[in-house]
């Protein structure tokens, strides 16, 4: 049975959550229970080009765990953006 972590993201996906960011993916892809890691944008109003670049960070080092990086909930101005980057060819969404 495969068991999924989910990554709430605040209101403003930027730099400034980089920390948090990072000991929560490091937590997942270190926990081999999790085969997949949920980034749940329901709540992201705003995000950057940093933001984008800890995504693909970590995208890769989930890949090199065997895990799956999967996003849910873009909606709005966040979805355009995640689209503008061909994120859909990198994470699938659920």
């Amino acid at each position: 049975m495969s068991k999924h972590a989910s990554v709430v993201l605040p209101n403003k996906f930027d730099y400034g959550y980089h920390t948090e960011f990072q000991r929560q993916c490091s937590l997942y892809i270190d926990d081999v229970a999790v085969d997949g890691i949920i980034f749940d944008f329901s709540r992201v109003e705003y995000l950057d080009s940093a933001a984008l670049g800890m995504m693909m960070m970590w995208q890769r080092r989930a890949a090199a765990a065997n895990k799956k990086m999967m996003i849910k909930g873009a909606k709005g101005a966040t979805a355009q953006i995640l689209a503008m980057a061909n994120m859909q060819r990198i994470f699938e969404y659920i």
